[in-house]
């Protein structure tokens, strides 16, 4: 629509609607009203024939889009009150044609007049040879042809179709365009010669738009000349492809453009698709045909379709033909085979598990998994499991575990009783894979059967499949296991299953009674089941271990206990490090507590402080104690103080102890504050005990932290741990140490930051109050984050 036509929904048209409706005009369709009608539906219903209608101050051909509308309501009444009657239908006519030709008459009049035209010989009357001719006149001319589509577009017939096909040789331009997009609306057989040409036109949209008008209009004419047209353009070859899908005899266009070398290979496909979708019953013939040949954008449409075809005979048809194809058609086929799960794709897939080609006999493989099973397909599965063949083997185990069908469990369960000891592995692991419960008991048996393999498979499974209550079975066999892989399965088993019981305060108790009753060798040999259950009641049974008097246990218990994921162990590792009798557990303990000082940054407590020294007490070695009194850093309490200042008597740890006496000063002094370059709100975050918090900023030259710790201190080394966004480390970085800001010196430090942690180590006897890191380069995009700092 052009600038100068408006949408002119005004109350007349919703009124004359009703009115009609209400004359019995059963054909009335008129635009409904919108909410902004709403006011207009109302002056409407105000003025029915038995309402008298304002009179009309403004004449009807001076009608603007805004002011007086009393003419307009005038009109609209005088419409509502013609109804059917073919005399006032035509007086009307002759008024509004009348109005169109008058020389004065304003552009809202001209709209109004071929709006109603259009409104009331659409719906009453053919129009009279003399509007049809003023019409056909206006559609040619650019400045009224928008205007006459107005009026022509609501009324049916060959007559007003004429008109639109005589003006497509008679404009051009937009004025054409608007001609061609009436057409493609109205699909009149009789513009199909008119609109042949223009698809060569030089101006692409008319073309553009011919075509998409032939496509609307459907018949055989009008695919014919589609199918003429040169070039061949997206537009035209997406208008054929929608005749031709309409059109009983479409399917040889679809597979003329499937198989047109010079169309791109998106629009080959795209038609091989839609003949497909148009003919199901040849569907299977089609694809066999295209899966014959060599053209693989058309293979690749075909195999898609595979998934969803509904084609009937499908399956039976491709697997006939399988066999000539070659290696890469016939994996995805089989594939397809696989994912549609149609028996009649059984032989096939069977087939093809015994081709040379190790691409199609994974495809099989795979396939056999999805597809009806029955008990020769287990024991098919089972021998390719057991295979040597690594990954084939784990193909067929996949596919086992999947494979359903009358006999198939069955099968599975005569396969894990008997037979030879590779084949009942696989059809053990099957019991597990496939929630087998009623195998339990030959598991059970199984513990005594000949073979290591069976019995390591039979644990495993039976730790999977058993309920909580047989977790004494498991332990005793888990204690008794003469194999290392059947034990270490054992113990697996055992962990499984006890996690399953939802008691965790008792669950595990068994097997700590278990473990101290037992002899050391199979104490020893349960060892690594503590670590897994996980937990202090774990750990606290590791260290009774660890205070026996034999060696080897003692020495393996502690051991056991310096590799434990978590903090639970700490108290049972200060327990056997000052109590243990035999010296390597002691000493390993020991190891083993220091590491978690040093490693774990929790808040500092009295209860760590005693911890600490209970350490010192239990070793002589001096570096130890030396990396003991540099843990009294981070202390913040009168014990720690008292204890540092202590130790200073002892020359090897005079140093150390005078720096943590002044440490633990400065801590005493208040916790840390911070100043910062940007995020001031966030700048308490690095000192607040979480890592789930944090201060952060563009990576960019101009950041700096100023870190206060009331008073002048020793300082070993600072991390900024940016734990929680591991990738925010300073680019690089400069440290300033001072007991004056405003005067901080030269840099001490020059780095890089690292991912997680950065660790900033001060050179010896660095002391001061105030410590800044200055970032000094750019990373593009990037920020520079802290979630927490930590000094020692």
């Amino acid at each position: 629509m052009s600038a100068s036509i408006r949408p002119f929904h005004s109350f007349g048209l919703a009124f004359a609607s009703a009115a009609l409706l209400l004359a019995g005009c059963e054909t009335v369709s008129p635009p409904a009203p919108s909410a902004a009608d709403a006011p207009a539906a109302k002056a409407a219903a105000a003025m029915l024939p038995s309402s008298p209608v304002s009179p009309v101050s403004v004449a009807l051909h001076e009608l603007d889009y805004s002011g007086d509308q009393s003419a307009l309501i005038a009109l609209d009444a005088d419409i509502v009150a013609a109804g059917k009657d073919p005399k006032k239908i035509a007086a009307l006519e002759k008024r509004l044609v009348d109005l169109l030709k008058r020389p004065d008459g304003s552009v809202a009049a001209r709209q109004v007049a071929c709006e109603r035209l259009g409104f009331i010989l659409g719906v009453n009357a053919a129009p009279s040879p003399a509007t049809l001719k003023l019409l056909g006149a206006m559609l040619k001319e650019p400045a009224e042809s928008e205007l006459a589509r107005l009026a022509l577009a609501p009324i049916p017939g060959p007559e007003v179709d004429a008109l639109f096909v005589d003006a497509l040789t008679a404009t051009k331009g937009k004025t054409r365009l608007g001609v061609i997009e009436s057409l493609a609306v109205r699909r009149p057989t009789s513009a199909i010669a008119a609109l042949r040409p223009l698809l060569a036109d030089a101006d692409g949209r008319t073309a553009a738009l011919a075509a998409t008008t032939l496509g609307q209009i459907g018949t055989a004419e009008a695919l014919a000349a589609l199918g003429d047209a040169r070039p061949a353009t997206t537009t035209v070859l997406e208008a054929r492809t929608q005749v031709a899908r309409s059109l009983p005899t479409g399917a040889s266009t679809l597979a003329e453009l499937a198989k047109d070398p010079a169309l791109s290979s998106p629009r080959r496909a795209a038609a091989l698709r839609a003949q497909l979708d148009f003919d199901p019953a040849a569907a299977p013939a089609r694809i066999a045909e295209v899966l014959s040949g060599n053209d693989w954008t058309l293979k690749e449409s075909a195999l898609e379709s595979l998934a969803t075809s509904k084609a009937p005979g499908l399956v039976t048809t491709l697997a006939g033909k399988l066999s000539s194809w070659d290696a890469p058609t016939r994996t995805a086929v089989v594939a397809a085979f696989g994912r549609r799960g149609e028996a009649a794709a059984v032989p096939a897939v069977v087939t093809s598990i015994k081709s040379s080609d190790s691409t199609v006999r994974a495809a099989a493989i795979e396939a056999l998994g999805f597809l009806p099973g029955t008990a020769e397909h287990v024991a098919l599965l089972a021998r390719l499991a057991a295979s040597e063949k690594t990954s084939e083997a784990k193909l067929a185990k996949a596919a086992l575990a999947r494979l359903n069908g009358p006999g198939v469990s069955a099968a599975v369960l005569a396969g894990a009783e008997s037979g030879d000891a590779a084949a009942r592995v696989v059809f053990i692991e099957q019991l597990a894979q496939r929630n087998l419960t009623e195998g339990l008991a030959l598991l059970r048996k199984s513990r005594d059967d000949a073979s290591v393999a069976v019995r390591t498979a039979a644990v495993t499974a039976f730790g999977d499949l058993a309920p909580t209550i047989e977790q004494a079975f498991v332990l005793d066999w888990a204690a008794t296991a003469k194999d290392s892989a059947e034990q270490t399965r054992a113990l697996r088993a055992l962990v499984s299953l006890t996690l399953r019981d939802p008691d965790t305060v008792k669950r595990a108790q068994p097997i700590f009674a278990r473990i101290e009753q037992s002899s050391p060798a199979v104490a020893t040999q349960l060892l690594p089941v503590l670590p897994r259950l996980g937990g202090a009641d774990s750990a606290a049974c590791a260290a009774r271990l660890a205070l026996n008097a034999d060696a080897k246990l003692a020495e393996a218990a502690a051991s056991t206990l310096s590799r434990w994921t978590d903090r639970t162990a700490q108290a049972s590792l200060l327990t056997v490090a000052t109590k243990a009798t035999v010296a390597p557990a002691r000493a390993s303990a020991l190891q083993a507590a220091l590491r978690n000082f040093e490693r774990n940054r929790e808040p500092w407590t009295v209860e760590l402080t005693k911890q600490v020294a209970q350490l010192l007490g239990a070793t002589t070695d001096t570096a130890l104690r030396e990396r003991l009194v540099v843990l009294l850093n981070r202390a913040a309490d009168k014990d720690a103080e008292s204890l540092a200042q202590k130790l200073a008597a002892e020359p090897a740890l005079a140093n150390a102890a005078r720096d943590a006496a002044a440490c633990i000063a400065a801590n005493l002094a208040g916790p840390p504050t911070a100043r910062v370059s940007a995020s001031e709100g966030s700048a308490k975050n690095l000192f607040d005990g979480r890592t789930s918090s944090q201060w952060r900023v563009p990576a960019t030259p101009d950041q700096w932290v100023e870190l206060d710790f009331k008073q002048a201190r020793p300082l070993h080394r600072l991390t900024l741990d940016q734990t929680n966004r591991t990738g925010d480390f300073p680019e690089k970085y400069e440290v300033f140490v001072t007991d004056d800001p405003a005067k901080p010196g030269k840099a001490i430090v020059t780095g890089a930051g690292q991912r997680n942690r950065t660790a900033i180590d001060f050179p010896a006897a660095t002391k001061g109050r105030y410590v800044i890191v200055k970032h000094t380069a750019e990373r593009a995009d990037g920020t520079w984050s802290i979630c927490e700092v930590f000094v020692d």
